[in-house]
C-alpha cells in the first residue's frame, strides 16, 4: 500500500518569467529561472486606532496599499543575465548580432529611460496556492564575484505591481539544464586614469573579490480613481540611482597605487571596468560575455584578510562624468537570448 506524499514540496517551487508591454496586462511565462526566489505579499491589514469602550480590538481591519516584493537568489548564467539589467535599467533594449547577441545597457542620468516590466509565476507543485506577479521589475540588484572564484552570485529585489492569487503557472516550462555561468575565475578588473582608455589596464594578481550594488530607488505610484483593484500600483518612477562596489585587493603594486590615490588630497576619478568572458564559444571567436563599466572615486577603505594575506578592501562610489561621454552604467551582455526571455 502506498501513501500519498504530503502536498507542498519546497524542491517543486519555480520563478517563471514573461516579457510584459502593458502595465496593466499580464502575460503566460516563456522562461523558468535558475534561480531561488522568496516573496512578500502584504495587504497592510490595519486595525483602526480608535477608542471602542473595550480593552480588546472590536472592529474589523481595512486594507491599504499592496505590497508585492520578492528576493531573487542564484549563480549568474550567461542567458539569463541580460533579464536582470533590463529589469533593473529598463530602456526596451533591442539585442544586435546573428548567433552572439549583444545587450547593451547605457540608462541616461538626465532623463528617465522607459521601464522593462515582467510578469512572474511563482508556487510549488499544489496548482491551487500558485501566484501570478505583474508589472515587475528590480529595485536593487547586488553581484558577488567571490574569492574562490566560482559563478557569480546575485540577489536581486524585486517590486510587483499586483498579484493574483491563486493562479495556476504556465505548464511545459523547464530550465535550463546547461546554463553557461559566468565566473569569478574567468573576471579581469581594470583601473584606468581616463574615460578614453577605460578597460585597458588589468590590476593582474590583485583582485581577490568584488561586490557590486546597484539601488534604482524607484518611486512607486498609485492614484485615486474611484476603484482601484487589489490596491495595485499605478506606476513607477525613476530615483536616485546609486551604485556602489567594494573590491577586495591583495598588497600588491597596483593595489597600493589605488590605496594612495583613495589617501590624496583631491579627489582623483577612476574609471573601471568588470569584465567577465568566459571559456565557452558562441560563434567563431565570440565568446559569452558580461562586461560593467562605470567612472567612480574611492571613498572608504578597510582592512581584511585573505588566507594568511592581509587585504584591503576599496569601495568605489559611481558618478555621471557628462564630459568622459560614458553612461552613468555601462553594461554589456553578449550571450545567445535572441529575444528576452526564449524557453530554456
Amino acid at each position: 500500500m502506498t501513501v500519498s506524499a504530503m502536498p507542498g514540496n519546497v524542491r517543486f517551487r519555480a520563478l517563471q518569467l514573461g516579457a510584459q508591454s502593458d502595465f496593466g496586462t499580464p502575460v503566460a511565462a516563456t522562461r523558468r529561472m535558475p534561480w531561488r526566489y522568496n516573496p512578500t505579499v502584504d495587504p497592510h491589514w490595519t486595525s483602526p486606532d480608535v477608542d471602542t469602550g473595550t480593552l480588546d480590538p472590536a472592529i474589523a481591519p481595512y486594507r491599504m496599499a499592496l505590497d508585492v516584493t520578492g528576493q531573487s537568489t542564484g549563480p549568474l548564467a550567461a542567458n539569463d543575465v541580460h533579464v536582470l539589467w533590463a529589469a533593473l535599467l529598463g530602456g526596451g533594449v533591442t539585442p544586435t548580432g546573428a548567433t552572439a547577441k549583444s545587450w547593451a545597457f547605457a540608462p541616461a542620468s538626465t532623463s528617465a529611460d522607459d521601464y522593462d516590466i515582467f510578469t512572474g509565476e511563482w508556487g510549488d507543485e499544489v496548482a491551487t496556492d500558485q501566484w501570478q506577479y505583474s508589472a515587475g521589475i528590480v529595485d536593487q540588484l547586488q553581484l558577488v564575484y567571490p574569492e574562490d572564484l566560482g559563478p557569480i552570485q546575485h540577489t536581486a529585489d524585486w517590486r510587483w505591481g499586483t498579484a493574483v492569487y491563486p493562479n495556476a503557472r504556465t505548464g511545459g516550462l523547464s530550465v535550463d539544464t546547461s546554463p553557461t555561468w559566468l565566473y569569478g575565475a574567468d573576471t579581469t578588473l581594470y583601473v584606468d586614469d581616463v574615460a578614453g582608455s577605460i578597460g585597458i589596464s588589468p590590476l593582474l594578481n590583485t583582485m581577490h573579490g568584488a561586490q557590486v550594488t546597484i539601488a534604482a530607488n524607484t518611486d512607486v505610484k498609485r492614484f485615486s480613481n474611484g476603484s482601484n483593484t487589489n490596491f495595485a500600483v499605478a506606476g513607477y518612477g525613476r530615483g536616485a540611482r546609486t551604485l556602489e562596489t567594494t573590491i577586495t585587493l591583495a598588497k600588491s603594486t597596483a593595489g597600493i597605487a589605488e590605496a594612495v590615490k583613495w589617501l590624496n588630497a583631491n579627489p582623483q576619478e577612476r574609471f573601471l571596468s568588470i569584465d567577465t568572458t568566459t571559456r565557452s564559444l558562441i560563434t567563431g571567436s565570440t565568446y559569452y560575455q558580461h562586461r560593467l563599466r562605470f567612472a567612480g572615486h574611492w571613498f572608504t577603505r578597510q582592512e581584511g584578510a585573505q588566507g594568511s594575506n592581509t587585504t584591503m578592501q576599496l569601495v568605489c562610489r559611481h558618478l555621471y562624468d557628462a564630459d568622459s561621454g560614458l553612461p552613468p552604467i555601462g553594461v554589456l551582455v553578449v550571450n545567445t537570448a535572441a529575444t528576452m526571455l526564449p524557453a530554456a
